[in-house]
Parts: C-alpha cells; sequence; structure tokens
C-alpha cells in the first residue's frame, strides 16, 4: 500500500513537472492614447499623453 502510493505521489509530481516546462504563457497590453490642442487667441489648451506597455512571452520548445 505505502508502495503504491508513493509511486501514485511520484507520478503526480513528475506529471507537474512536465506540465511546467512544456507550458506556455504569453502578456500583451499596450494602450497608447494622445491629445494635443493648442490655440493662441483664447488661451485653450489640452494635453493627455498616456502610454502603458506591458509583453511577456515564454515559447515552447520545438521537439
Amino acid at each position: 500500500m505505502k508502495k503504491q502510493k508513493l509511486l501514485l505521489l511520484t507520478l503526480l509530481v513528475l506529471s507537474a513537472v512536465v506540465v511546467g516546462v512544456s507550458g506556455c504563457k504569453a502578456w500583451r497590453t499596450i494602450s497608447t492614447t494622445a491629445t494635443y490642442v493648442s490655440q493662441n487667441d483664447s488661451t485653450k489648451t489640452t494635453e493627455t499623453i498616456t502610454t502603458k506597455t506591458v509583453e511577456e512571452y515564454q515559447g515552447v520548445k520545438k521537439r
């Protein structure tokens, strides 16, 4: 009975390792906003600059 539990635990750990190694993850978030308005006579000025860049890639090893 102990050998079966040990074998099952070993198989579960190995399965988790295989899935973790061969897994793939990817993130990509790109947000860009630009607004610029300028007016000289009535002094109207509007400025908006917003940028956010998050990129992370992890590929899968070819077999």
